[in-house]
This record gives C-alpha cells, structure tokens and sequence, in this order.
C-alpha cells in the first residue's frame, strides 16, 4: 500500500530520504559465510554434536561469522523482501541440517511437565545448534516467520522427533529462547500435514480416543502461552494451527475454551493473559466457521470477564488483542460475505482515469446508483452480541494507543462489510458523533481544543477502512469531507508543544482511500475542497511524514480521478522528496503551486490565518517568509485582504499571534515597496493603510516590550521594522524614535540572537533615516556600530571607532563588563575596515589603525571567566579573525603604495605572528583550530606585485617556518599528540620563542589531563635534548640556558598572574624532578633569582593549589645545594607551620621524600629528621608544632632564625 509507506517513512521528522537498495547487495558474502558456518559443523554435529563444547578459538570464530550474517541482513528491515529471491538457500541448508541433528537426539517420548515438583531431566542443546536457530530467528524478524517458514521441511516423520525435542527444551535456560520459539513455530507448520493426526502418534490408543501426543503438544503450548519472551507467541501460533484442524478441534477445542475462560478469570499474571486472548486471536482468525460457532457460547464470557478488568487496563497489548478477539468473534457470528449493497466504483484501471473527462461529464450522479437502492439486504438476523462488540470497537477508537486505535478501526470496517446496510450506516453515524465530541462554534469557526486527539486519529482510521471497503456510501460524502478537512489541519497546543501530527496523517489516509474508492463524477463535487487542503499539506505542515502523506493522498487522486485542477503539474512539483526540506516546501515550491489561481488564495489565507499563530516560531517565521515569495501574485489581495487582517493580529494579547503577525506584516511590506518601485503614487494611493502599518508598534503596550518572555515579541518587532526600512516606510519623528528605542532596547539585552536582528535593524534605519552622533555611545551599540554606512555619515566614524575601542577593554562596572559587548566591539572594527575597503586608508589616520591593532592585542590577553568557562576566548576568537581580515587588506594596500611608509611594519606582522603562535598550542581545541587556520594564512598568502607574485607578510625565517608547517600537509591542530611535537620546534626561532613558550607552559601546567600528558612530555622531552649551552658556531641554536633564561623571563613578567605563573610552577616541578635544570651551572644561570620569584609567588597566598605546587617546586631546589638549597629549607621549614593543616601535611610528606631520595646512606641526623616528619600530627595545633620544626633546624645544618612576633595565617619571618 503506497499510502502506508510514505506514511511509516520519515516519521523521526528528518528530513532526509531513506537510502534504499534495489536488490540484496550481499548476498554473495550471506552464502558464502553461511556455508563457511555450516561446513564448520557438519562433520561434528552428526558424530559428536552432543558433547558439550568448551569456550576456544573455533567457537570464537563461529560466533563471529554468526556476528556478521546478522549484521548483513539487518539493514533490509525496511525492505524485507529483497531478500525473498535468496531466502530458499539461506533457509534450507540450516533447516536440513537441524532435522538430521534433532533426528539422532534420543529424546523420543519425552514427557513435559509443568509440576514445579517433576523435575524433567532436560537437554542441554549446544552452542552450536543454538547459533543456527538464532540465525533463523533474525530471519524471521526481518521477513516474517509466514515467508520463512515455507522453506522449513514438513513431512510426516518431522512431527514427533521435533516435538519431543521441543518439549526437551529447557523453559529456564535463557540463553535458548530463540531455539523454542523457532521450534514451535516450525511445529505449528508441521501440525498441518494433510493427514489424520492419530495415525501420527504411536502412542495413540484408538478405540479409546487417546492422543497423548497432541495432549502433550497442547499442554505444552498452554505451558509456553505464559512465558515472558516470544516463545508466548510461537505458542498461540502452534495452539492455533492445531486446535482449527477438523480433527483436533472436534476432540479438545471445547475443552481448550474451557480452560482460557478460568485463566482469564483467575489469572493475575499479565503475560499470561496476553497470551491466551493472543492464541484465542489466532484460533478465530484461522478456523472454520462452522467449527468455531459452536463455542461461540463458551468464548463470549471471556470478553464480559475482561471487559471491565482494570487491572490490566493500562496495557497497550492488552486492550489490542482483546479489542482483536471482540472482533474475531463478531466476525464469527456474522456470515462471510460482501456486502451487496456496498458502493463499487467501476473501472479501476489509471490509464481510463487520466484520460479527458469528456466522457464522464454526462454522467449524472443521481444515477450512479440506481442499482443500489433497489437492492434488497439480507434477511439475516444479526446477533444481539454484535451491539456491544461493536460498542468495545468504537470504545477501541478512543484508545491512548496507536495500535489498540488501529485494530479497532480494521475491525469496524471488516464487521460493517458483513452488516446489513442500515446497521452498518448506524456504525458510521456513531463514527460522526464521536468527531462531534467536545466540539464548539466560536464566531463560525469550528473549535477542536476540547477534543481528544485519540479519538479524532481512531475515527479518521475507520472512516479510511470504510471508504477502501466501498462502505461508506457517496451519500455520506457531504458529512465526512468537512469532517476530514479540519482533521488535517488538526493541531492542540499542550504546553511548549503541539499534539495532532497523527490526526493529520490519518486524514491523509482518508483522502488517499477516497481516490481508490469513489468514481471521479462521485468525487467532483469535493474536489476544490479536498484539493486545496492537500496541496496546504503538502507544503505547510510542520511535520515531514505529514507532508509527504498528504502530497501521496494528492498524487493518489490525481492517478485514480484525473480530476484535481493542474494535477499533474503540481506532483510534479511537490514529489515525496522534494516536500522532505520543510524551507525549500514552504519557500519555494508553494510558490510553483500559488502560479495556478485554483490554489493560490487558500495557500495565502492558510499562511495568514494559521501559520503565523503557530506554536513554533520557526514555523512562523518561515510563514512570514512565504507570505514575502507570494506578495507579488496578487498584490491587491495582500493589500485588500491579508494586511486588514493581520493588523489586528499584531496587537494581539497572543505572544505567537503578535509575533507572526509583526514579522508577516513586515515581509508582505517589503515586498509591496519592491513591486511599486516604479510607481511613485503608490504611498498616496494607499495612505491610510500605510500609516495604520507604520503605527502598529507605537500602538503596542508598553509591557509586552519588558514583561517576562517579552524577547519574542522585540525580536520580532526589530524585525518588523527592518523590513519597514528597508521598504523605504514613511514614518513620523515620534515613530521612528519609538523604532530606534525598541532596536536599541534589544542590543543593549545579552541575547546574541536579538543583537543580530538588531544589528541588521541598524544599518537598514540608518541606511534609510540617518543616524545622530550622540547615538554612537549608546550602551549595547557595539555589535550594530560595523554595520552603519559610513560613507553617508562620515563625521560619525571616529566617533565609532572609538567608541568601539573604549568597549574592548574590561571595563570596572560590571553592569558594563561583558565578554559580549568586548567580543562584538572586536568585531565590528574589522567590518568597518572591511567595508572602507581600499578606501582605509583615506578614511582614517594611521594613529586611528594604531588604535584598533593595539585594542586586538589587548584582545588576546582577554583570559577573563565567569559561571560559562573561559568567556575570554570568545574575545581571543574574534581577534585572530580581526587580525586575517584587516591585516591583509591593510598590506595588499602597502604593497601598492610601496613609494609610503607601510602601516603594517615588520615588527608589527612578528609580533602578530608570534601572538598567534601563543593561541596556536593553548588549552581550547576551537581557539588552536582558528589560530592555526590564520596562522597558515599569514604564512603563505602572496599577492601580485608588478609581474610577480610575492608574500603578504614579511616574516622572519619563513622557509623553516614552513617546513614545520607545510601548506599541503593537514594539519590536525585540535589534537594535541599530533600538534605539540609539530609546535616544540618553533621554539629554535628567537623571534617566535617568548610567546609560544608561554603558550606551552600555559598548556603544559593546565588542569586538562590529556592535553598537559602531551604537552608536559613534549616541552620535557625537548627540553632533555637541548645542549646546555649554546654552541659557538651556532649563534641560533637554542640551549638548555636559553630555555631557562627565557622560563625566567616569563616569571618577571608575569609574577603575581596566576593564570601564567601557576602553569610554570608546575612546569618547574617537572623540570626538577626529571633532574633537566640541575644540569644547569648555577654559575652561569641565577637560581637565586628564580628562587625569588618563587618566594614572591607564594608569599601572602592562600591559593591550595598555587602553595602546593611551589612546595614541590622549593624541594627540587633544595637538591640544587648552596644557598639556593637552604633558602629553600627555610622556606619549607616555616610552611610547616602554616595556617593550613593540609599545606602543613603536604610540606613534611614532600620534604620527607626529597631527603629519601637524595640520600644513599641515611645518617643519624637523617633518621631524626625522617621521624619528626613521619611521626608527628601535622594537624595539631601550630604552637604544639613549633618545637618541632625547631628541632629541625639543626639537623639540617641550618641556623635557627630570629622570629619576629606576627599575627599573620601565612608564613613567620626567617632571617
């Protein structure tokens, strides 16, 4: 059925299509492997397939073929039966070799027992075996076990051996589920063999009417009809085959009927119910008539014991299989037949549909069915049990479950075909009241809030079912149709979503019925209706399984009527795939359809009416915009018709109302200017509606501007007067004042979105109306400052810039302070440059551009945070990007004015450079991608200059630079194992090393785990291979003094920045415990200068962290000896004595494991000193501890210092 699959398709919403296969692409590989996993097990399993198996390398390798066989069949679930040409040799071999494996099992006459006391000696089945019953399980999951079952060998000598292996089974073993299931579903086929079952069973006893092998089939059957997993269902479906057998049934279908009817009233467990009413289903689904209607008595009690059971009542298999048996069983009462008063359309052939109707227009409807009415119905009596069967069926439509709604809907429709016509036309009048449930009129407008949407969806089923049965006579038509069309634009708002997609969907279903099931004179006069509210779907809904249903319910018509004007032509237009991109439905296509008048008015009246009060604001805005590409088909229709309308809506209390209202008035107006350019008499023409529109936001309250959720509505406000200004709109001072308040009220909010509609807002204002230099400074401005033209106010751009330069800076006032504004600013500079363009420089002075490469450099040291992390970065981004943009347009302009000083000096492009290098290696991936992006751009962008091509920029050692970092080599600068060793080498460059080595250190010292592992041992590992000093040949060889040095220099330069200085720290520490700067000759590198800059680090702080790591720092440089070493001690000695009980802790446990390891013979006085550190309670009270650490003084070959007294929590005093 077409309609089903472009239902089912795309039903997650994505809009992409289904990548589909044309044939079973791996079925050479399928085979190949099966017969690889068959010959693996055929020389075992005849001669030794009943030894239990042990894990090894074989059944690794089995279970991995297995793997792979499911794996190659698994993507075909959407298109099962490409695999039926192959099915045959994928089915047959493992059924062949299962039999031959069941048939040497000795497990004949075995006897199942359900008695919790019996305890049945089970078969364990192998690994092996079991692997070929899970592969033909997955087969019948992705094709059916109707379609696979045909291939399973049904002979009469297959009946008992495959019993009483089943029946051998072990019910608890859980890893063996498919096995039974597969079992009883191949039973269930052999159980039909054409012969008298008794003579099957050789322990049948005949003249005494004994079976025990059908007893034992069925008790086993009811056994699994309670179990938990599928084996329920393999169960109901071999209790079904066997109890419908002329032969069985006779002897123990009563008896069967029985037994359900006291579980189902005295079982509590839901499993078993569920699986009693699904064999139930079954039994009265496949068995004769005049076999079934004798228990017809017994079974009817089962519907009254469950009808009113509430213990079960949430479950959705539950209600769906008791909804199927009411009506089996209703089925059952009713003689199979078809109605013969039911409509039948005479040819069904496309060919004669899509011919000219000619032929038909003389046909008149009246007469259609002449025949109809003359026909007598059947003077059957219909059962008093039909009433209340079909009252549970009409209940079953108002389900909350989709498939209980579904299988009461297919049941209506099959017990209607077998009614009488008026009781059938009963059934569709209480489908009628159930649509008219909970419905109001509210000014002419039918209202459906109120209505359940289970109820509507179930009703739109059946009412399909009916039509596709020829059921729902033409008559009826004129009461269904209106009914449908406001199912399919069926939508409730529940909350901060809408619920009805499925409503409309199944009324997708309806019209596509309608097309198989009426003659086209029949459908005519519905056509306008049906036809524009399909084309509506097809284009607006909100969902994409909803429009593609609703474009196969229109091409469904147009193939069986040939009647829906321009049919061709529109599903053409609007196919499955092209109505899969909601924009490209909404914007272009309903444009193509809108060409053909038939359609164009409902498309801009849905647009207008619904659309833009939908609950989704991407809707509305997408509603605005199609109402923009429609403006132009009829324009004295939108001026006449649409604006008069949606004026009133713009003032609506309705937050979604206002706001598509705003944004639609706003887009039509565009459009309108755009079509009357030529026409200066057109604002005459039309002033008061212009002027109605140009008040529209002066007329709003002023809370819906600054009440809560009020973003919505100054969004879409901004946006409305964009599109005013861009129309050139004649305005007021007092309006436009009234515009300029609410744009600036927006970009002064922190709403990034907001402050982009806003921007835009400006420059199109300013464009239009000018722009007063006291609005520069106005707060929030920053963003909208890149976009004003310029060259229309000159006098208002120094003002800008540096107003703009003043917003890059962190401001004192926090209300002023944000990384937003600091952002915005960075980037509106660069789009004033780029906008001046050549211009630049004629436009502003070279101190100006000082300015703003001065503020990009501020910029990059911008590392501030808040509650969002590293907000700074944002700034940083924006910088390097500002960087790429002005600095090449600024040297582009050098190069061709060689005979002027450059702005972009050398000094100036090297420090750039080396900033970049810096971000290149720091700690956030997005930040090392964009340096790295812009650093390659710098390092190889080259323009023309006289009749040859030469670098932009003028960079030292260019040709190193780029053979670390090849132009044609990707480089992965977000992964840190590939980057860092790459970047280490950089640090050979003198003009580079500052600023990248503080990068890394930086990187190094951070607290991202991964990133310090590979940055840490990159830095250590070239650090250990560097010379100590320089080599007197290489003046610009880089040596392990040279490094210090500059590690030194980052420290004056930093002290105090915690940012930098702790990241060092813990570099320091790695230097000294991997004994890299103890290499170093004090003489020739100061320790005591880095020893200072230590000091200074953690004097005064109450940093955890910070005092912890210049701990392990000061006990590396007490391995260094000298003075270096005791003003170390004594700096250690006194943090023994901290404030802090954990620094305290920490200190005697660090100082204890650099004297451990520094010492090979451990003297008196370092055993001492071990015990003091080791034994004593540093968390006691400092004056308890003082003595102690006195003690230490001495041993340590240190003089005891003169305290001073101090009230300070940080360190004592040391002399």
């Amino acid at each position: 059925m077409e309609y089903e699959i472009i239902g089912k398709i795309g039903e997650s919403g994505d809009d992409n299509c289904i990548k589909e296969s044309s044939h079973f692409e791996q079925a050479t590989e399928f085979l190949s492997q099966l017969t690889t996993l068959l010959r693996d097990q055929v020389t075992t399993l005849v001669n030794d397939a009943h030894q239990i198996e042990t894990n090894n390398d074989d059944d690794t390798k089995q279970e991995r073929i297995l793997a792979n066989l499911i794996d190659l069949i698994n993507p075909y679930q959407e298109q099962p039966f490409l695999l039926d040409p192959h099915l045959e040799n994928m089915v047959k071999p493992i059924i062949e070799l299962l039999r031959t494996y069941i048939k040497t099992t000795n497990v004949q006459g075995f006897k199942f027992s359900n008695d919790a006391q019996s305890k049945p000696d089970f078969i364990q089945v192998p690994k092996k075996i079991k692997r070929l019953f899970i592969l033909l399980y997955y087969m019948m999951k992705i094709r059916g076990y109707k379609t696979i079952v045909k291939f399973f060998t049904h002979e009469v000598s297959d009946l008992e051996p495959t019993f009483y292996f089943m029946a051998a089974q072990n019910p608890q073993d859980y890893t063996g589920w498919e096995t039974r299931y597969v079992l009883l579903i191949w039973l269930s086929l052999i159980c039909m063999i054409p012969f008298d079952l008794k003579t099957v069973d050789s322990l049948a006893v005949a003249e005494e009417n004994k079976f025990p092998l059908m007893n034992h089939m069925i008790e086993l059957s009811k056994f699994y009809l309670k179990a938990t997993g599928k084996e329920r269902d393999g169960a109901a479906v071999l209790l079904s085959r066997l109890l419908t057998r002329r032969d069985i049934a006779e002897l123990y279908l009563a008896d069967y009927i029985k037994w359900a009817q006291d579980d189902l009233g005295n079982d509590k467990d839901v499993f078993a119910i569920i699986g009693i009413l699904t064999s139930l289903c079954a039994i009265y689904k496949l068995g004769q008539r005049q076999t079934l209607l004798p228990t017809l008595e017994s079974v009817w009690p089962c519907l009254n014991l469950l009808e009113g059971n509430q213990l079960f009542a949430n479950n959705a298999l539950f209600r769906k299989m008791f909804v199927k048996l009411a009506q089996r069983i209703g089925l059952c009462y009713l003689k199979p037949k078809v109605a013969s008063w039911r409509y039948q359309r005479g040819s069904r052939s496309l060919k004669d549909n899509l011919e000219v109707l000619s032929k038909t227009t003389n046909i008149d409807p009246s007469n259609v069915h002449q025949s109809l009415e003359n026909e007598n119905d059947d003077d059957e009596e219909v059962p008093q049990q039909l009433e209340e069967i079909i009252e549970i069926l009409l209940n079953g439509l108002r389900s909350k479950d989709t498939v209980v709604r579904w299988s009461a809907a297919k049941g209506i429709g099959r017990i209607a075909q077998r009614l009488p016509r008026e009781l059938a036309d009963d059934v569709i009048g209480s489908l009628f009241e159930l649509f008219s449930e909970n419905t109001y009129t509210n000014n002419g407008v039918l209202e459906l809030s109120a209505v359940s949407d289970h109820t509507w969806h179930g009703v739109c089923l059946a009412i399909a079912e009916l039509a596709r049965r020829g059921l729902l006579l033409p008559e009826r038509l004129s009461e269904v149709i209106p009914w449908i069309t406001n199912a399919l634009k069926f939508d409730q708002k529940r909350g901060s979503h809408s619920i009805g997609a499925h409503v409309r969907d199944a009324a997708c279903y309806v019209c596509w019925s309608f097309a198989r099931a009426y003659a086209p004179e029949i459908i005519a006069p519905y056509v306008e209706e049906l036809a524009n509210s399909l084309v509506v779907v097809s284009v607006f809904d909100r969902e994409v399984n909803v429009r593609r249903a609703s474009s196969a319910a229109f091409q469904e018509n147009v193939g069986r009527q040939g009647i829906f004007p321009h049919g061709i032509e529109i599903i053409t237009t609007a196919d499955y795939f092209t109505v899969g991109n909601r924009v490209n439905a909404f914007l272009d296509i309903s444009v193509k359809i809108a060409e053909f008048v038939e359609y164009r008015y409902h498309l801009i009246d849905h647009l207008s009416k619904q659309t833009i009060s939908n609950w989704d604001k991407s809707m509305r805005v997408l509603g605005s915009k199609a109402l923009h590409n429609l403006t132009h088909l009829d324009l004295d229709y939108f001026i006449n018709n649409v604006l008069p309308f949606l004026i009133p809506q713009a003032l609506s209390p309705e937050a979604f109302t206002r706001h598509g209202a705003l944004l639609a008035i706003g887009e039509i107006c565009l459009a309108w200017s755009n079509l009357q350019k030529d026409d200066k008499s057109w604002i005459e023409r039309h002033k008061d509606l212009i002027m109605n529109i140009a008040n529209i936001i002066e007329s709003l309250p002023e809370k819906v501007f600054s009440d809560f959720g009020s973003e919505v509505t100054v969004q879409a406000a901004v946006s409305h007067i964009t599109s005013l200004a861009k129309a050139g709109w004649p305005v007021t001072d007092e309006v436009l004042k009234k515009w300029k308040s609410i744009v600036y009220d927006l970009l002064s909010r922190k709403d990034e979105v907001g402050q982009e509609i806003a921007k835009h807002a400006v420059e199109a204002l300013v464009e239009q109306y000018g722009i007063d230099k006291s609005e520069i400074d106005i707060k929030g401005f920053t963003l909208a400052l890149g976009v004003i033209p310029y060259n229309k106010i000159p006098e208002c751009l120094d003002c800008a810039i540096d107003s703009l330069i003043l917003s890059t800076k962190i401001q004192e006032t926090k209300i002023w302070n944000d990384p937003e504004t600091r952002r915005n600013a960075i980037i509106s500079l660069a789009t004033i440059c780029k906008k001046l363009g050549n211009s630049i420089k004629r436009v502003i002075s070279k101190p100006v551009f000082d300015k703003i490469i001065n503020a990009y450099f501020m910029g990059l040291e911008d590392y501030s945070t808040d509650q969002r992390g590293d907000v700074g970065s944002w700034v940083r981004e924006a910088c390097m990007n500002g960087f790429s943009e002005v600095c090449s347009l600024i040297t582009l302009l050098d190069l061709n004015e060689s005979d002027c000083e450059p702005w972009l000096s050398d000094e100036l492009s090297i420090k750039i450079f080396s900033n970049l290098l810096k971000q290149s290696v720091e700690r956030i991936d997005k930040i090392r991608s964009c340096a790295g992006r812009i650093l390659l751009e710098f390092l190889y962008m080259k323009a023309s200059s006289g009749d040859k091509e030469v670098y932009l920029f003028n960079l030292p050692d260019r040709e190193i630079l780029q053979s670390i970092l090849p132009k044609d080599e990707e480089i992965y600068w977000a992964s840190p194992p590939d980057l860092y060793p790459k970047m280490i080498k950089l640090l050979t460059l003198k003009e580079y090393r500052f600023n990248l080595l503080v990068g890394l250190v930086i990187a190094a010292g951070g607290i991202n785990e991964s990133l310090v592992r590979y940055s840490s041992s990159t830095l250590l590992d070239f650090a250990n291979k560097l010379p100590i000093t320089s080599m007197p040949l290489k003046d610009s060889s880089l040596s392990l003094l040279d490094f210090a040095n500059e590690l030194l220099n980052i420290f004056h330069q930093n002290e105090k920045q915690d940012r930098i200085s702790i990241p060092l720290l813990e570099v320091l520490d790695l230097l000294f415990e991997s004994g890299t700067l103890q290499k170093l000759d004090s003489n020739s590198f100061s320790f005591i200068d880095l020893f200072e800059c230590v000091k200074k680090e953690f004097s005064g702080t109450r940093d955890i962290r910070k005092l912890t790591v210049c701990i392990r720092v000061l006990c590396g440089m007490t391995s260094l000896g000298g003075i270096v070493r005791n003003r170390s001690l004594y700096q250690l000695l006194s943090l023994l004595v901290h404030s802090f009980p954990k620094i305290r802790r920490l200190t005697a446990d660090q100082l204890y494991l650099t004297l451990a390891g520094s010492v090979e013979d451990e003297s008196e006085e370092i055993l001492k000193i071990e015990d003091i550190l080791v034994n004593t309670d540093w968390d006691s009270p400092v004056s308890q501890l003082k003595e102690l650490r006195n003690q230490l003084y001495p041993l340590l070959g240190l003089k005891k210092p003169n305290f001073k007294t101090s009230n300070t929590n940080t360190t004592s005093s040391t002399s």
